[in-house]
């Protein structure tokens, strides 16, 4: 599960927002890659959904982070 909300995590570490950007994709593309629904990511990118991700969904995830030049230990254990 990644919960976007209420996070006292280190602001210098990237959101799932910015990975998406920094991957060059819409919020269309992201959310599809991963299995769920544009409204799903667009209600999680502002903070007003808790993103639950099954462990195919995070296996995917990591996929995309390193597309991206990242880790998935580059992600906070909340993503803001």
């Amino acid at each position: 599960m990644v919960d976007d909300r209420n996070s006292n995590s280190n602001p210098n570490l990237p959101s799932l927002k910015q990975v998406r950007e920094r991957l060059g994709m819409t919020q269309e593309e992201f959310a599809s890659d991963l299995g769920i629904t544009r409204k799903t990511l667009g209600n999680h990118e502002r903070g007003a959904h808790q993103l639950k991700l099954s462990l195919g969904q995070i296996k995917r995830l990591k996929e995309l982070l390193e597309q991206a030049g990242m880790s998935i230990d580059d992600l906070p254990d909340d993503i803001d």
